[in-house]
């Protein structure tokens, strides 16, 4: 009688080495009214930058990227190479 077949599952290869670090200076929520995504719905919600807690509402995508651009032209550079 042979036992059970065992399978080994695939994991997910780490490559640290090749990813980008990510700067929590450059990091942001955003948060979407509950029916944004409804018909007729705007595109609004909040977003907050995570280091300054710089926050704005925003009723377009292009509000929601002009209060990231003016975010990050605020941040100091040498704060986003550090983290």
């Amino acid at each position: 009688m042979e036992g059970p077949v065992k399978t080994r599952a695939s994991q997910p290869t780490l490559q640290a080495s090749l990813t980008p670090v990510l700067s929590p200076a450059r990091a942001f929520v955003v948060q979407f009214r509950e029916n944004a995504g409804a018909a007729g719905e705007r595109f609004t919600g909040r977003a907050e930058h995570i280091i300054t807690g710089r926050s704005a509402r925003f009723e377009s995508p292009e509000e929601l990227l002009a209060f990231f651009g003016l975010v990050l032209s605020a941040v100091p550079s040498r704060l986003s190479e550090d983290v």
